[in-house]
């Protein structure tokens, strides 16, 4: 009779227990609209992301390097991930929406520079300078009368390309060739003149790269398992061009190969080839 009585207790406090947890399961499933989705907004792995560590690496462990510069253009298709939306949407925005925003309203990227070998520091104010100027219309017959004044303001749109500044290395100590990215800079139309591009800004990439772990970009294969921006140059899950190697003139492919675009297309391809088999080169059976 004391067993029967035990058992039932059991079961009894086994129901409840299950009911409990079931029910905590319940309430942690509540969804709101603004959630936008079947899993509530807070509990989305992106929003706490950090970025991808390094692998500590010592410099006698550096066997070999070599510096490329790249050009990823956002035409091609696999790289309109860094492209789009155009427009921001509630839960992701441009690559390059992503890195203004991160300089200029929220302050977490601070090493902007002008130029690539990040020698000529820019300030905030002088990159919303860069990416929003002022038109000035005069009046033709009289130049002292101003017309009106436009607002010319770069948007993400006017990105045709990304460029890329990084170094490939042999660590001789877990053999492998690997590449860690140091700048990336926003290829931008000209609004005054749409037929002509410039280099907006570079931006030390290491900087950049908590503001890139903390925004997602579209997985055209699987909504569920998008991935950062940050992963996306981590793995090199994009198309790129080399158009300049580290060199003894410091030139770029163009400067030496100007009869047609095919061959500087045909150079580029060279030189990626090369690394790759340096890398095979390396290993013996």
């Amino acid at each position: 009779m004391n067993r029967s009585i035990l058992s039932h207790t059991w079961i009894a406090g086994l129901t409840i227990a299950g009911g409990l947890f079931f029910s905590s399961q319940a309430r942690a499933q509540v969804l709101e609209p603004e959630d936008d989705g079947i899993v509530p907004r807070a509990d989305l792995h992106f929003m706490n992301t950090a970025p991808i560590p390094y692998p500590f690496l010592r410099q006698d462990d550096i066997m070999w390097s070599t510096r490329h510069w790249e050009r990823i253009d956002v035409r091609e298709k696999i790289n309109h991930p860094l492209y789009y939306p155009v427009q921001p949407l509630p839960d992701r925005k441009s690559l390059f929406d992503v890195l203004v925003d991160a300089i200029t309203v929220e302050g977490s990227i601070q090493e902007v520079f002008r130029d690539d070998r990040f020698t000529r520091p820019l300030t905030t104010e002088e990159v919303t300078q860069l990416v929003a100027t002022n038109d000035t219309i005069r009046d033709p017959d009289d130049p002292s009368k101003i017309l009106f004044i436009d607002e010319l303001k770069i948007k993400a749109p006017d990105v045709v390309a990304w460029e890329i500044k990084s170094d490939w290395y042999f660590d001789k100590q877990r053999g492998e060739m690997k590449n860690r990215i140091i700048g990336i800079s926003p290829v931008v139309k000209d609004l005054r003149n749409k037929s002509t591009t410039y280099n907006l800004f570079w931006i030390w990439f290491p900087d950049a790269r908590q503001a890139m772990a903390t925004h997602i970009a579209y997985n055209p294969t699987n909504n569920q398992q998008r991935l950062t921006f940050d992963q996306i140059f981590h793995k090199r899950m994009f198309s790129s061009i080399i158009y300049k190697e580290d060199n003894t003139y410091d030139r770029e492919i163009a400067d030496y190969k100007r009869n047609a675009a095919m061959d500087q297309l045909l150079e580029s391809q060279r030189i990626h080839e090369n690394l790759r088999e340096y890398e095979h080169d390396l290993w013996e059976f």
